[in-house]
């Protein structure tokens, strides 16, 4: 018990104390208070409009979102296709995609579609294609709140709707039954959708370069940010400081109406936990539609990769291996793939190893709390997603702002970078954990006790065991988070001596000037890591049973 509470204190003083001391550090430089920060921040020529474009962008994302997502959800849900959990997992996994390789597959699309009809990346074009991304990027949100419980909503309750004045046509069971049972499911994933369009930082960065949203202003005014130089510091810690505050404002109100809507959810009460979809076959309309959106999946993916096969010359596309020899090279960047990588996979395999057992504590006293004393339960888990109301680089920005630039020697610290990965997955851990904690069998454990069972025998021979499949979710849900993150480790790690694979391709894609080998070189070292992220997440999709949703 008491290791439990002792896990509790270290996780609020990982996530509180470097946010608190950044906010501390940036307020004392800055010298005026929010409120005077705030009203003057569209005056500045590093910040002009960037709140009306995040805004936009994030509102038009969703809906996008909300139009492919829905019905693509409903296909998922009502129907049982052939190769059904690899399908599922094709769908869901642009989701734990490294946001660094949705931007790259988009960019690579860009330029087969200027190659093919010859148009030329104009702003509106560009401006599309972020909005495309998002959709792409968030449509496993809508299928996670949707799939799982129209998957499993008894059938017997839409034949007694067919016998009702308002339930003869499809049209009318869709308003008057589906829609008022799906609504909060909808809503609350609308809501998460905006909130991550809102936070996208390398989506913005690298398909729309000439615009800004609050991400990328904060990610640009970093380097100086923090600095007790008046002069060199002042202002960016006053665009930081404002800029964040806006951010976590929006965001926290984006997740309490998100888990509100939850809560409003009446679906539960008519499922029966059993699979309710019908089989269909690819021979029809509906196979048709599915295999529309396997493409538009599955596109950017290959145009990634087969980019990195080939060079731009002369307004076409040269099959040409100069850009895997400068990947692995290291010819064009600071370091090569096999360094990058090998330091990507040390992270994650050491954010796993921490992250797994912090988030089964931290899931653990959740579940006990929730029998005993619910107000706190509630308020842990608040304190536990805290990080996710945070955005990859406002954590970046707290581990920079709150430990570096108090401390400069810990630049040198090889563990810096693990701290903000550790921060970003333990939430994901909980979310997957805590559901299935909930939907254990008490009496088991009850009875282990009574033959004389101790905590620890009844943790290794009951509960690992029957967690095991949502504790191998959990695993490659970590490995695959931490192995692409690229927010926070490109705000950090450009201060450190550690360069993981995502910052890598970054730093290719980030070069001023044109040369064909850069994009290529980048691109093969996306699809390494692309390869990587397909290979666990479909490989642990059948581990993730029928009506799990809403969960990750």
């Amino acid at each position: 018990m008491k290791i439990r509470y002792i896990i509790i204190i270290i996780w609020a003083i990982l996530v509180l104390a470097p946010l608190f001391l950044a906010w501390s550090h940036l307020h004392s430089i800055s010298e005026r208070s929010i409120f005077q920060v705030i009203s003057d921040f569209n005056q500045r020529f590093q910040t002009k409009d960037s709140i009306s474009y995040t805004f936009l962008v994030a509102s038009l994302s969703t809906i996008l979102t909300l139009i492919i997502g829905i019905p693509l959800a409903w296909n998922l849900g009502r129907y049982n296709w052939r190769y059904h959990n690899i399908l599922r997992g094709i769908f869901t996994v642009p989701f734990v995609m490294p946001s660094i390789l949705v931007a790259m597959g988009f960019l690579a699309l860009l330029d087969w579609i200027d190659i093919l009809i010859e148009h030329n990346h104009s702003s509106n074009i560009r401006f599309y294609s972020l909005l495309f991304a998002h959709a792409w990027f968030n449509l496993a949100l809508v299928i996670r709140f949707c799939e799982p419980l129209l998957s499993t909503i008894d059938s017997s309750y839409e034949e007694a709707c067919r016998l009702l004045p308002r339930g003869k046509t499809p049209k009318s069971r869709m308003i008057n039954f589906w829609f008022p049972l799906m609504w909060p499911n909808i809503a609350a994933s609308a809501a998460l959708v905006f909130v991550f369009s809102f936070t996208s930082f390398a989506l913005v960065k690298f398909i729309t370069p000439s615009q800004r949203n609050l991400e990328v202003v904060m990610s640009n005014q970093a380097e100086w940010a923090g600095l007790d130089i008046p002069s060199l510091g002042r202002s960016p810690s006053e665009i930081v400081l404002a800029s964040s505050t806006i951010q976590l404002i929006t965001i926290v109100t984006a997740l309490l109406l998100s888990s509100w809507l939850q809560s409003r959810s009446s679906g539960h009460h008519l499922s029966t936990m059993r699979d309710q979809r019908k089989p269909m076959s690819f021979f029809s309309k509906r196979g048709f539609y599915l295999i529309i959106m396997l493409f538009f999946i599955i596109s950017p993916m290959i145009a990634l990769i087969t980019s990195s096969f080939t060079i731009r010359e002369n307004n076409m596309m040269v099959f040409s291996l100069q850009g895997w020899e400068a990947a692995f090279g290291g010819s064009h960047s600071p370091t090569n793939v096999y360094q990058s990588l090998f330091s990507s996979i040390g992270y994650a395999f050491m954010t796993m190893l921490l992250s797994l057992p912090i988030g089964y504590f931290l899931s653990d006293t959740i579940f006990n709390l929730e029998k005993t004393n619910s107000k706190l339960a509630m308020l842990l888990d608040v304190l536990v997603m805290v990080p996710l109301a945070l955005s990859a680089v406002m954590v970046g920005l707290g581990v920079l702002l709150g430990l570096i630039r108090t401390n400069p020697d810990l630049a040198r610290s090889w563990w810096i970078p693990l701290y903000g990965h550790l921060m970003l997955t333990t939430p994901f851990v909980v979310r997957v954990l805590l559901p299935a904690m909930r939907n254990l069998n008490p009496q088991l454990e009850e009875a282990a006790s009574l033959l004389g069972a101790g905590y620890i025998k009844r943790l290794i021979s009951i509960r690992i065991k029957l967690l095991s499949p949502s504790l191998i979710v959990a695993s490659s849900l970590v490995f695959a988070i931490s192995i692409g993150e690229f927010g926070a480790s490109w705000v950090v790690l450009r201060f450190t001596e550690f360069t993981t694979l995502p910052v890598m391709i970054g730093d290719l894609l980030s070069r001023p000037g044109y040369d064909p080998i850069l994009r290529s070189a980048a691109n093969a070292a996306g699809t390494i890591l692309l390869l990587i992220t397909l290979i666990l997440f479909i490989s642990v999709e059948r581990f993730r049973p029928v009506g799990s949703g809403g969960d990750f």
